[in-house]
């Protein structure tokens, strides 16, 4: 009976539920291209992570945007157009994603990945 108790308490605690949220595929990825670019559109988004396809990339975004990670602008214009950019959350989200993307370079030796191509990831040295 111990532990269930245990189970249940660790299901309804919040930092799971945010590790859980944040795990999420693509996440850390989109974040850091948000990031890289300031504010950046839709399909600039799509178009600079191989693989990510525009249903997973728009679910992503909602979570996000729910998480207050991002916030987006509708620009009124012919077409109405998008921007996506990090809230004070997302960029300090960000800030501690950076040297997990720098320990994955390294740990691979993989260095020319374009996560890694930013000029706000080049400006921070490897250690």
């Amino acid at each position: 009976m111990v532990k269930r108790d245990k189970v249940s308490k660790q299901q309804s605690c919040p930092l799971m539920e945010t590790i859980n949220l944040v795990s999420r595929k693509w996440l850390l990825l989109v974040l850091n291209t948000i990031g890289n670019e300031g504010e950046v559109g839709f399909n600039s988004i799509l178009n600079s992570i191989n693989g990510l396809s525009p249903k997973a990339l728009s679910d992503i975004l909602k979570t996000m945007e729910n998480m207050r990670l991002i916030k987006k602008e509708i620009i009124s214009s012919s077409p109405p157009r998008v921007k996506y950019s990090l809230t004070r959350e997302g960029k300090k989200l960000r800030k501690v994603i950076i040297p997990l993307f720098k320990w994955a370079s390294e740990y691979t030796g993989h260095y020319e990945c374009p996560i890694l191509q930013s000029n706000k990831l080049n400006k921070e040295k490897y250690s």
